[in-house]
């Protein structure tokens, strides 16, 4: 008799993420359950997250509420790791928080801004 979940695609999960989640529950010291406890998903699901059974979930507050549970400073790194932000956009990312004051903020989206056209000119100038 066959496996009926032989054939069953099992979605991408970058190692990336698994690793930092696993790590920062080692370093913070909660347990599964009360990670997703404090997420508001079910143990379960965060289980299959981490075994790479299913894929990530489709909405980033979801990462970002997880990466603040977990207590990963700025928690845009889970993001990354979960491949939803390219890497280059990490420093404007860490700039922006970080701002403190209005000010800060828009420099901040001034430095995003810059690295996002500075890209884009140079994807086209390949072209």
């Amino acid at each position: 008799m066959s496996d009926p979940n032989a054939n069953r695609e099992v979605p991408h999960l970058p190692e990336g993420f698994c690793n930092l989640v696993r790590e920062q529950m080692d370093k913070t010291g909660l347990s599964l359950r009360a990670v997703a406890e404090e997420v508001g998903i079910s143990p379960a699901y965060l289980s299959r997250l981490l075994s790479r059974e299913r894929g990530l979930p489709p909405d980033d507050r979801m990462i970002l509420k997880l990466a603040t549970v977990l207590q990963i400073d700025p928690p845009e790194l889970l993001l990354i790791e979960a491949q939803r932000v390219p890497a280059f956009l990490m420093p404007a990312l860490l700039s922006a928080h970080h701002a403190t004051t209005k000010a800060e903020v828009e420099q901040a989206m001034k430095k995003l801004q810059a690295v996002i056209m500075a890209r884009r000119r140079k994807k086209l100038d390949k072209q």
